[in-house]
């Protein structure tokens, strides 16, 4: 794409038209470390992303030259976003499950808060795992990565997916990746990491009780203390308090 420079310095203009101050004020004061915003609301950036791409025709190829630029350059919070939102419409039918080293590219490399890891998998992993499911079980070495968003992916990226009515069947996700996630990133030392683990098995908990409950028991000495009260957010009262009283003793 010649015009490629032309075509993603036209979009970063207009995101910049639509900033607030006194919302970057408030984003930034949002993250516990420093974040540079501009002030778009979520919805906004997604409107600019789909009139340009619409206006220009963007096949699914331009729509990823395009948003490979913008994360290239991005330097606000927001032209990430745009980035993603670029995509997002092209991933369900569109490119091969090699797109999934270009996912974990941009969680490494483009990625620097949870909002942007969180947005990147409901908006664009989503789509794309919806209509190609096997390709689920294929990103557990995400969890072994030095990017403590991309180890956050591998689980948030999961959640919609425990189980979910597609079309017309019913798709679960194999308990085995679930608890193996859970397993290789209970000792992560990031908490956002661990706040997806609890997450993750919070949601599993809802049709695997049995197996969660007893996953958190053999394991619940290695658990963070909020790692766990997440994870147990939806059992009944009466197992929240045994699996508390059990994570006092070991304690």
């Amino acid at each position: 794409m010649s015009a490629l420079p032309a075509m993603t310095e036209e979009l970063r203009r207009t995101l910049k038209a639509r900033s607030d101050p006194r919302l970057a004020e408030a984003t930034r004061r949002y993250f516990p470390t420093d974040i540079r915003a501009l002030g778009v609301p979520n919805a906004e950036v997604r409107r600019i992303a789909d009139a340009f791409a619409k206006e220009r025709g963007l096949s699914p190829e331009d729509r990823l030259a395009v948003t490979e630029e913008l994360l290239a350059q991005a330097n606000h919070h927001e032209e990430v976003l745009l980035g993603f939102a670029v995509v997002r419409k092209a991933v369900g039918r569109s490119f091969d499950e090699s797109l999934l080293d270009r996912f974990r590219f941009w969680l490494e490399h483009s990625v620097w808060n949870w909002a942007q890891c969180d947005d990147l998998c409901l908006t664009v992993l989503y789509p794309f795992f919806l209509t190609r499911t096997p390709a689920l079980t294929r990103i557990q070495h995400w969890t072994g990565s030095r990017s403590p968003w991309c180890r956050r992916a591998a689980n948030v990226a999961l959640v919609k997916f425990v189980s979910r009515r597609i079309r017309s069947s019913s798709y679960m996700l194999p308990l085995d990746v679930i608890l193996g996630n859970a397993h290789r990133l209970l000792s992560d030392p990031e908490p956002y990491v661990q706040k997806s683990v609890g997450w993750l098995l919070k949601v599993a908990a809802e049709h695997h009780r049995e197996a969660v409950v007893a996953f958190i028991q053999e394991n619940i000495s290695r658990m963070q203390r909020d790692t766990l009260r997440y994870a147990i957010e939806r059992l009944d009262p009466k197992q929240r308090k045994s699996l508390l009283a059990l994570e006092y003793k070991t304690s």
